[in-house]
């Protein structure tokens, strides 16, 4: 295990050249020494940045605002108060439509269904 992780220390410890040569006058146009470990703390130190610029970013700009999950206090009261009044409505539209269904059949005759004079007791 040992020489196992000393094998893998030694090959990010290894130097590499990044070369950018012009195609068309095969110039250098520039040159980096890098090793893996050094990519390797460049990119968890971006992932690290850009993690912090994004939280940032949401958490005290109004951009925040856009993520569905983060709601104020005050509009979460307001929504409670709409669906409140939305279920207020719709009890008493289903009022009005059983009592307009109600008058409907009665002026349209249909008296049978609601009268309860009509059923007698076969004795």
């Amino acid at each position: 295990m040992a020489k196992r992780t000393a094998k893998i220390f030694t090959k990010l410890r290894n130097k590499h050249r990044f070369v950018l040569i012009n195609d068309n006058t095969f110039a250098e146009v520039a040159s980096v020494r890098l090793n893996p470990l050094n990519v390797l703390s460049i990119f968890s130190a971006l992932i690290i940045f850009f993690t912090l610029f994004l939280y940032l970013l949401f958490a005290y700009t109004p951009i925040g605002n856009l993520i569905p999950s983060r709601i104020s206090k005050s509009d979460k009261r307001e929504l409670l108060q709409l669906n409140q009044q939305l279920e207020d409505l719709r009890r008493e539209l289903e009022v009005k439509n059983s009592k307009a269904e109600v008058l409907n059949n009665l002026l349209s005759e249909k008296e049978s269904v609601y009268d309860s004079t009509s059923v007698r007791l076969n004795r």
